[in-house]
């Protein structure tokens, strides 16, 4: 009888020359296969096989898991894990496979279904809106925080309340029936103005030379709220700013004027209108160049545009022809404004109010203009 080998037939492996295939592990003479169970490693035959790191017959708790918690917000009796599955029937030459473990949910008995988890009291985490008073309170927060804000109205106050003081002197020592000694007190305004502009410009303007615009409109997305909140806010503290500067000015001028014999008082006509008017006027000065800065979205742009409207546009027109310059005088913002601090009227220029709302005018087209331009531009 000729071999597979002798006859050019392959040979398969793991048999030996004559015999039939063999498991692995059992010898090539083997006739018959005995199946036998083969335990786990680690275990004796007919030893139920336990998780890792657990006795024979020993729970095996859910891995990662210590006793149930106790306390306030959580339900059901403290559980049990579930039991590991038996091993299943071996194989020859295999141990025999662990059957399926079942894992019950920390704290809860299994097959118990775990309740909803409610926390005791009120909601610790209320959901945030984005509302017109949050964005208000945050635009104070960062207008509060920010070391330019403190110094430049500092500054806005020492400078209106001093020159008005030095002029206030200056003309008590030759008086004139014509004076208007109130406007006087207050003329510190022509130059603080030109500070209170930088104020106004950069509560916007700074925002967006260093991006922080885009975390303002990620925080508040309604474009329009957080421009109205950033105007209010403007507009509150220049106010504040404004109204101790002319009460300040217009205290020290009253004191100084009565050492000359001159008797001014807030009750005389058109006086307590025109010591608040100095605080409006200088309200208005700073939302005209906050809607520059919302235009113009730079900061040096902004306050040179506020300076030129303000002041220079004031120089210009007196080198304009005698008609000319009557004509257009009582029109430009600076005069315009300024008449509501004066308490005696001008022939050649507006009433009080009437140049007042000129000049409000001029910054409620700077304000709609910005409020366009941010809605339109991305940020």
């Amino acid at each position: 009888m000729s071999t597979p080998s002798q006859t050019g037939q392959p040979q398969q492996p793991g048999t030996a020359s004559g015999q039939g295939p063999a498991g692995a592990g059992y010898a090539a003479a083997q006739d018959q296969v005995t199946t036998q169970q083969v335990p786990a490693p680690g275990y004796a035959p007919g030893q139920q096989q336990a998780g890792p790191g657990y006795a024979p017959g020993q729970q095996q708790a859910n891995p990662g898991y210590g006793p149930p918690p106790q306390g306030p917000g959580f339900g059901g009796q403290p559980g049990f894990p579930g039991q590991p599955g038996q091993p299943g029937p071996g194989q020859p030459g295999q141990p025999g496979q662990p059957g399926p473990i079942q894992y019950a949910q920390p704290g809860y008995a299994p097959n118990q279904q775990s309740p909803n988890l409610a926390f005791a009291g009120a909601d610790p985490f209320p959901q945030a809106r984005a509302s017109f008073g949050a964005a208000l309170r945050s635009e104070w927060t960062k207008i509060r925080t920010v070391r330019s804000t403190f110094w430049t109205l500092l500054i806005t106050m020492v400078i209106t309340i001093g020159l008005g003081s030095l002029i206030a002197l200056g003309s008590s020592s030759h008086p004139s029936p014509d004076d208007d000694f109130t406007a006087n007190s207050m003329s510190g305004l022509f130059f603080g103005q030109l500070v209170i502009v930088v104020f106004g410009a950069m509560a916007i303007t700074a925002e967006y030379s260093t991006g922080m615009i885009r975390t303002a409109l990620t925080s508040q997305p309604r474009r329009g709220t957080l421009l109205g909140a950033k105007t209010v806010i403007v507009a509150a503290v220049a106010l504040t700013v404004g109204l101790i500067c002319s009460f300040a000015s217009f205290f020290i001028a009253t004191a100084i004027y009565s050492g000359h014999g001159i008797q001014l008082s807030l009750s005389d006509p058109g006086v307590l209108r025109a010591v608040i008017g100095g605080g409006l006027y200088m309200t208005v000065t700073a939302l005209l160049a906050f809607g520059l800065g919302a235009l113009l979205r730079h900061t040096a742009g902004a306050i040179t545009t506020a300076v030129g409207i303000l002041f220079v546009l004031f120089i210009l027109v007196q080198f304009l022809p005698g008609n000319w310059r009557t004509d257009i005088s009582k029109w430009i913002p600076f005069n315009a404004g300024l008449q509501i601090i004066t308490t005696r009227p001008q022939d050649d220029m507006l009433s009080p109010w009437a140049g007042f709302g000129v000049f409000v005018a001029y910054a409620a087209v700077a304000l709609i203009g910005g409020a366009i331009v941010m809605r339109k531009k991305d940020a």
